[in-house]
């Protein structure tokens, strides 16, 4: 497995870390977002399993992350586009996100 992709992979799996590792994870995952067309399959999978991972979870990292960094002012002065989505956390975390269990409730209900 591609080493940045492990790395992202075990840090999104932690979002009770400091901010600071959390930034070094946003770093990584544009990093992977530069060779991402050169993962393999299964490689990219993991990716999206992780990015899932992140979405989810959107708010512990954004609330740890907001010590160090303010995400509108950054987007703004490294122009920042929303393909870059790991790097919207604060609009992320302040989604309203079901979770697959909620969703499954619900499609219960209906």
């Amino acid at each position: 497995m591609n080493n940045l992709l492990k790395h992202y992979c075990i840090c999104v799996e932690f979002p009770d870390v400091s901010g600071m590792e959390h930034l070094e994870m946003l770093q990584v995952r544009d990093r992977i977002n530069e060779i991402e067309s050169q993962l393999t399959t299964n490689e990219k999978i993991l990716l999206a399993k992780a990015d899932r991972q992140l979405i989810e979870k959107a708010k512990d990292f954004f609330q740890e992350l907001s010590h160090f960094v303010d995400f509108t002012e950054m987007r703004e002065n490294q122009a920042i586009s929303p393909t870059r989505w790991w790097w919207y956390l604060d609009v992320l975390a302040s989604l309203p996100i079901s979770t697959e269990q909620e969703l499954l409730a619900y499609s219960k209900t209906t």
